[in-house]
């Protein structure tokens, strides 16, 4: 009688029902918004303090291939872009305290030491976009009713210096919302490839210097481009996710159940699958196994 009573294993992954303890998200600013909108990409510079960048920088070093783990996990829904995201891709009907108004579809590491080569991609660096923005798609970048919809949307962490010129991303300013395809001979191929404007393009690209713990912001819409590191004094080390609409899908998520589960309740929220009504009286708000991102 005082032996301990028999328990079975668990069948189920361990979950996170716990109130999520993040800060407040930062609202984007009308400066903020003003540039996104005229050049299609922003940077919030020095964001992670310097304890936050060494310790996710590690993780990324010792081998973290996405931010779903550790310490980058807390990238995901950082206070930082949570503002602006639920600008850029959600209306405002659908922004709730108890669940995040866009999806996150993606997530990988990167880690370019000196000497890299834009030619090891599988792009050989060709600047693209994920749909051309000149063709009707639920990609796209958008603008009524004084609302953005920035389609496709992707943060990059950087947890190195990069310094202009020297191998970060960059950008053709502004292309997120040209009428005109890129001059070649495929109206909807997503790169600039056979283009007789394509080194004038490449010219007119925008690049940019931060210091480590620094995020930019781009809608995919956008013509952007790797290129080669050459960097001597550090390797880049970056983070890459991405996010859409809680209505749209491009990247198939390929994320366990059960590493999801094991996230803050409302984090989990940006993994439940692509739909806005039929599901019940509160609508899309929580994360499941029937209710997810495939």
């Amino acid at each position: 009688m005082g032996g301990k009573m028999a328990t079975s294993e668990p069948t189920t992954p361990t979950e996170n029902t716990s109130i999520q303890p993040v800060d407040e998200a930062v609202p984007i600013t009308e400066e903020q918004k003003f540039f996104f909108d005229l050049h299609g990409w922003i940077l919030l510079p020095s964001v992670l303090s310097v304890a936050e960048t060494e310790e996710m920088k590690a993780e990324v070093y010792a081998g973290a291939k996405q931010s779903y783990d550790g310490a980058l996990q807390r990238l995901l829904d950082h206070p930082a872009i949570v503002g602006i995201l639920s600008e850029i891709l959600a209306e405002r009907p659908f922004e709730r305290d108890d669940c995040y108004s866009f999806r996150c579809e993606g997530s990988f590491t990167t880690v370019r030491p000196f000497g890299w080569s834009k030619s090891q991609r599988g792009d050989m660096g060709m600047p693209h976009v994920v749909r051309p923005p000149q063709q009707a798609n639920p990609m796209r970048y958008q603008v009524a009713g004084e609302k953005i919809f920035s389609g496709l949307t992707r943060v990059v962490w950087e947890l190195e210096e990069v310094k202009a010129g020297q191998g970060g991303t960059s950008f053709l300013s502004g292309s997120h919302k040209s009428f005109f395809n890129y001059g070649g001979p495929d109206p909807f191929r997503p790169n600039i490839s056979d283009s007789p404007w394509e080194s004038s393009m490449r010219d007119a690209m925008s690049e940019y210097s931060c210091p480590a713990g620094s995020v930019v912001i781009f809608t995919e819409s956008l013509i952007h481009a790797a290129n080669d590191w050459t960097n001597s004094d550090n390797s880049r080390c970056a983070v890459f996710n991405c996010y859409n609409s809680i209505w749209s899908q491009w990247h198939k998520l390929n994320l366990s159940h059960e590493k999801i589960k094991a996230m803050p309740w409302k984090r989990q929220s940006l993994f439940r699958g692509t739909w806005a009504i039929g599901g019940g009286p509160s609508g899309n708000r929580e994360y499941s196994q029937e209710n997810r991102t495939w």
